[in-house]
């Protein structure tokens, strides 16, 4: 099997995705892809997006959900889709619950 891709360790983080493609090439796909998004959502300072040195458990499984979501995309019905003249094109943007993961609402403190 593979090993790192993005912020996954391809051994040990997706366990729990049971319906993941078998064909490393395509995970390896699937997982670059979710991490160029991911990280494009991240805060960006200057234009430069802000990924952290010591990568928390949350982008990891945003980074896995994102490229299920992706999974998902390709083997989608007719549902969720956008054109004309029978070329569809399936449009799955980022889940909110990704997004909340990438950037965590901040909670002032009450005093």
């Amino acid at each position: 099997m593979m090993a790192v891709v993005g912020w996954v360790d391809t051994e040990t983080d997706i366990e729990g995705w049971a319906d993941a493609p078998a064909d490393d090439a395509e995970l390896a796909r699937l997982l670059r892809a979710s991490y160029e998004q991911c990280v494009q959502f991240l805060p960006h300072v200057g234009g430069v997006p802000q990924v952290p040195e010591d990568v928390p458990a949350r982008l990891v499984q945003a980074q896995i959900m994102q490229a299920r979501a992706l999974y998902r995309s390709t083997l989608a019905g007719a549902g969720d889709q956008i054109g004309a003249d029978g070329m569809a094109v399936t449009v799955f943007p980022m889940d909110w619950t990704v997004k909340n993961l990438l950037r965590p609402k901040r909670v002032g403190r009450v005093l």
